[in-house]
């Protein structure tokens, strides 16, 4: 089903067969979380690492899950919510308990962070659970929470997006929905950076979590998803690929090693929307991509297939192996980190996170859910669509 509206628009997901997993944005997802962990061992060196690895995840993040709720609008004319939040929980909880089950088991009986001394344990579970971490609290959390600031960052957004997307299609302003969205976050973090430099220069690491700071590679990827016909038509050459590819990789391997990016104004403005963009034109690239990646990539495939363990593990190992502290790990002690990190990731992937795949398949296997919709009718027409339709090969959940 291609909505029929007027103007510059992408169709929605089209009838595919074959591999549900596209190999290159898994290579993509195993290059973002390999800068993070080594922005998390080694943040001396590679001082902007960890925040390129999160904006590849956002701009990929808002890629596939706009895709996934235009594969529901193509298959059912609307967008059924209970199963998008059901299939988010399904992939998202069973890692996310697991983790902040074992951090509260550990810091209980060892108190090795000293955050059972504070007592802090309960409201880090509160604010892990309840996607705050990237809100200002009145209750401190523990360190080894802190990078599930971006995780809370993609689940609020994605409380909104759905319904302004229907709106969108609805009155045929997709165009539109982009670019105010992106003037509206871009005007709150100008605000929100211009505050802090003026009033409390030391709250940078509060603004650099605000959601407002980096929710613009989520509409970055969302806009991608929506016009990809035209986008991928101005790249449609090899020749033209490969040097989109070339100078997109160099950007970004050039600002993982940008001083102090997660407190530079310079990045925030510049650094951040330079790699949105190398992001966004790696993640069409991949997205368009219809041959087997080469075997050399073989390890970032399956490191981006355990991708969202790495992420939840990674940080709280470096703490506990490193004393509690944050500084740039020795050698040893960096490579020890992160096996440890593949290994937990392995054993999630395979153990809870296999879990909550069952459980999805279970649900949409014996629930035929009907909750609140809004049916999309563009110009007051709407094409029939074959609910046996196959879904898109790019409708992953963002951490494979």
């Amino acid at each position: 089903m291609t909505l029929p509206v007027v103007g510059a628009v992408a169709t929605a997901a089209p009838k595919t067969t074959g591999r549900q997993r596209l190999d290159g944005l898994d290579v993509l997802r195993g290059a973002a979380v390999a800068a993070v962990l080594l922005g998390h061992s080694w943040p001396g060196i590679f001082q902007g690492a960890g925040i390129v690895g999160v904006i590849v995840f956002f701009v990929l993040s808002g890629y596939l899950i706009t895709g996934v709720l235009l594969s529901d609008i193509e298959r059912h004319r609307k967008i059924r919510y209970g199963r998008f939040y059901a299939h988010r929980a399904f992939r998202l909880l069973p890692a996310l308990i697991s983790f902040l089950g074992v951090y509260a088991i550990a810091e209980l009986t060892t108190d090795f962070l000293g955050d059972r001394s504070k007592g802090i344990i309960g409201y880090t579970l509160l604010a892990g659970l309840g996607y705050l971490k990237d809100l200002p609290l009145p209750f401190d959390v523990s360190m080894a929470i802190g990078p599930l600031w971006t995780l809370a960052v993609e689940e609020q957004f994605y409380l909104v997006w759905p319904a302004l997307l229907l709106f969108a299609l609805r009155r045929n302003v997709q165009a539109r929905l982009i670019g105010w969205s992106a003037a509206l976050v871009f005007s709150l973090m100008t605000v929100s950076v211009v505050l802090m430099l003026t009033l409390a220069p030391h709250l940078h690491s509060l603004v650099y979590a605000l959601p407002t700071t980096w929710g613009l590679g989520l509409i970055l990827g969302s806009g991608l998803r929506l016009f990809r016909l035209h986008l991928s038509s101005w790249i449609s050459s090899p020749r033209h690929r490969r040097l989109a590819m070339a100078c997109s990789a160099v950007v970004l391997a050039g600002l993982t090693f940008f001083p102090k990016a997660n407190e530079s104004p310079v990045f925030f403005f510049v650094g951040g929307p330079l790699a949105m963009v190398g992001a966004g034109v790696l993640v069409v690239l991949a997205a368009s991509r219809t041959r087997l990646m080469p075997g050399w990539t073989r390890a970032f495939q399956v490191l981006g297939t355990i991708s969202y363990a790495a992420y939840l593990w990674n940080y709280p190992v470096i703490l506990w192996l490193n004393g509690g502290s944050t500084a740039d790990l020795p050698p040893l002690v960096a490579v020890t980190a992160i096996l440890l990190t593949l290994m937990l990731a392995g054993i999630s992937w395979h153990t809870v996170e296999r879990l909550g795949r069952i459980a999805r398949q279970r649900f949409d296997n014996h629930h035929s859910f009907e909750g609140p919709v809004m049916e999309v009718k563009a110009q007051g027409r709407l094409t029939g669509a074959s609910s046996a339709s196959q879904p898109s090969r790019t409708g992953q959940a963002p951490f494979g």
